[in-house]
């Protein structure tokens, strides 16, 4: 039996616009590097649709040991509190819905009148939601070094938004969105810069 063929190289960063969705111009760029036979990028093409579709995300994230919220996938009905984000094609939405009275618009708005599943996030009443910058596994929110970290090694992500849930002294994983290179802090771009020419870790 002959020994399997040895994995691509890891690539340099292909670009540190902080955006990899589906169709961007940084997935394409990813794209090609993979089809060209020249290295695999950081993220892959495989990475950044596992990273962004919330679902899944949720998945792999539970695979790896990260804590995640209970979630379902629904056309329309949930009991709130809960964390709701859009998984159709065309948008990348999400909501807080803490009472009934905001229920039904948010699942109209997030469904785009009930076409697509959304996914729901049970959260208590008391659960915060967090929005942390992650670049190159480092964040400037100290307090959530350690969740940058393994959330950059868990979805190879570069340049992120990561979305937590705290209740009480708990923390949960969320979500993870795009975080626009122009939107950075000068500590943060010099963090993106160094990336370049590196392997991921």
């Amino acid at each position: 039996m002959s020994d399997p063929a040895p994995e691509p190289p890891l690539a340099p960063l292909v670009a540190a616009s902080g955006n990899y969705e589906y169709l961007s111009e940084d997935y394409y760029r990813c794209q090609d590097m993979e089809l060209s036979g020249l290295g695999l990028p950081r993220p892959t093409c495989a990475e950044a649709l596992d990273a962004y579709i919330v679902p899944v995300a949720l998945e792999k994230a539970r695979m790896a040991g990260l804590a995640v919220p209970e979630w379902f996938l629904s056309n329309e009905y949930f009991h709130p509190p809960a964390v709701v984000d859009s998984i159709n094609p065309f948008s990348r939405r999400f909501a807080v819905v803490r009472s009934e009275d905001e229920r039904a618009k948010a699942a109209q708005q997030l469904t785009w009148n009930f076409k697509f599943a959304m996914c729901v996030q049970k959260i208590a009443t008391t659960t915060e939601v967090i929005e942390i910058r992650v670049v190159g596994g480092r964040s400037e929110q100290t307090e959530f070094a350690d969740w940058a970290s393994l959330v950059h090694i868990v979805f190879a992500v570069p340049i992120a938004t990561v979305r937590l849930l705290r209740t009480d002294n708990q923390i949960q994983f969320s979500a993870i969105s795009i975080l626009p290179h122009r939107t950075l802090s000068a500590q943060e771009r010099r963090w993106a810069d160094s990336l370049a020419g590196r392997g991921r870790g």
